[in-house]
């Protein structure tokens, strides 16, 4: 890590370090101001008075079950404390109430708005992973309670915007690369794969060693082919799904994801080798150019040796090595043979070189 990562991950640090923090809960479990610490109360002492005692009948309704009371008690000192951090608290307080009782989009909008707001909250981790927990509820299909009592339809699409939030507000954390595959896995089952794409690349370009990197390239590889599904197709992203299958195979060879990947990776050459072919006879037969012909079909003698486009481009080399022209199309009858390329000249016929440039010396004034 360079010097100027260091200093922004000191200053993070230290920035949600308890010690630093202007509230303190105390044995009992009460919420207090800490002594000698700065506070962005309102500086009424009774005003100030008035939310602290909302947080911690908040906590305390919280503590024993009454969630439902603790949502009220933490608006009391929402409100007033604005962005403080004994805002931030009681929107922990009430997210957590809201989540018991299945309210998970408000649970969501309070854990956002913490997260997004108050990044040196002494607990953003705590924040973060309830976000996590929430969107693993929400993508286990676990429905929603409307009022926190009404049963309501699940909304495993939801999970993803909860994964979101938390790797948001923590995307180096040490949980995002579970929490990146988790949503891809969810992405996937929900029919998204542009989302799922994009987590599973960031994990692999953010987090190079998380044990999660087999699967990612295995599902990498599986959604890269889905955009190539046969030879008639641009072979772009069949070649990005091999590469993420040979790296599979020689980064993690004894993964379960490894062992089905050579016949897979036998599929893609094959497929790419036909594609190659296409391009041959198409070079061949359509365009009477049978030098890219014959570099079109080693290419796919050297993809897939052992295949059937490997025999068949092996017979075609060996047609235009003979001098055998194409069959003529009909557009060939009509129109006659499309133009050959000239081949490129050989170096001793190649025109002469044009004269150099021999500089005159300067004539004096007058002179012609």
């Amino acid at each position: 890590m360079n010097r100027p990562a260091n200093l922004l991950l000191a200053l993070a640090l230290l920035a949600t370090s308890p010690a630093l923090a202007e509230l303190r809960r105390g044995p009992d479990g009460t919420w207090a101001l800490a002594e000698g610490r700065p506070t962005d109360l309102p500086a009424d002492p009774a005003e100030r008075a008035e939310i602290l005692a909302a947080l911690n009948r908040a906590q305390a309704a919280l503590d024993s079950g009454r969630n439902g009371e603790a949502i009220g008690e933490a608006d009391d000192a929402v409100d007033p404390a604005e962005e403080s951090e004994a805002a931030a608290q009681a929107r922990l307080i009430r997210a957590r109430a809201r989540a018991e009782r299945r309210q998970f989009e408000d649970a969501l909008a309070d854990l956002r708005w913490l997260t997004s707001r108050r990044i040196d909250f002494p607990e953003l981790d705590a924040a973060v992973d309830l976000q996590l927990a929430l969107a693993r509820r929400l993508a286990s299909g676990e429905s929603r309670r409307l009022g926190g009592w009404m049963p309501w339809f699940a909304d495993r699409a939801l999970a993803l915007e909860a994964y979101q939030d938390a790797l948001r507000a923590a995307p180096r954390g040490r949980r995002s690369d579970t929490a990146l595959v988790e949503h891809a896995r969810l992405a996937l089952q929900l029919e998204r794969p542009e989302d799922a794409l994009e987590s599973l690349e960031r994990l692999v370009g953010e987090h190079p060693d998380s044990p999660h990197l087999p699967e990612v390239l295995a599902r990498l590889a599986e959604l890269r082919a889905a955009d190539s599904p046969g030879p008639h197709w641009d072979q772009a992203s069949a070649r990005e799904a091999l590469l993420a299958l040979e790296n599979l195979v020689s980064q993690y060879p004894s993964s379960p994801e490894a062992a089905a990947a050579p016949a897979r990776i036998r599929e893609l050459r094959n497929q790419m080798a036909a594609s190659r072919l296409r391009l041959a006879e198409f070079y061949w037969q359509r365009r009477n150019n049978p030098a890219a012909a014959r570099l079109m079909a080693a290419s796919a003698i050297t993809l897939a040796p052992d295949s059937d486009s490997a025999k068949d481009a092996g017979a075609l080399i060996a047609r235009i090595d003979a001098g055998e022209e194409a069959p003529a199309t009909l557009a060939d009858r009509v129109l006659g043979r499309y133009p050959r390329r000239a081949a490129a000249a050989k170096p001793s016929e190649a025109a002469p070189a044009a004269p150099a440039f021999r500089e005159e010396p300067p004539r004096a004034a007058g002179e012609r």
